[in-house]
């Protein structure tokens, strides 16, 4: 098997593991994320921002296994490992901004909370 066909390979099992997990979990991570979230817009969010990062998780987790090293055969591809390195590190970043993004909203989501938590207090002691 040459080393294009054994990427293929791995990134397609990769992809299909992180679409059975996904299917296993979408009833039920809908469920718990329309109660946490409060609104249905906010569970569509939550469940497609899951379904991206599990994903390339997935696809990043089966890069860094890929072996890449200079005593593996890549005289036929020279150029692949440079290919391989940008696209872990792009998945890497990419994954780093996906939780910077994901810290960040629920900080925003836990401030917004309180602000209408203490709005709701507020109206509940002037009745």
């Amino acid at each position: 098997m040459n080393v294009l066909a054994a990427f293929a390979l791995a990134a397609s099992v990769a992809v299909g593991i992180a679409a059975l997990a996904l299917r296993a979990l979408h009833a039920p991570l809908s469920a718990v994320l329309l109660e946490l979230c409060g609104t249905s817009g906010r569970a569509r969010f939550w469940s497609a921002f899951s379904v991206v990062t599990i994903v390339l998780s997935a696809l990043f987790g089966m890069l860094v296994s890929f072996p890449l090293s200079e005593n593996y055969q890549w005289s036929d591809y020279p150029m692949l490992p440079v290919a391989f390195s940008a696209i872990r590190f792009s998945l890497f970043f990419l994954l780093m901004a996906l939780g910077m993004l994901g810290f960040v909203l629920l900080l925003g989501i836990g401030t917004e909370n309180r602000r209408l938590e203490e709005a709701s207090d507020a109206l509940k002691g002037t009745v």
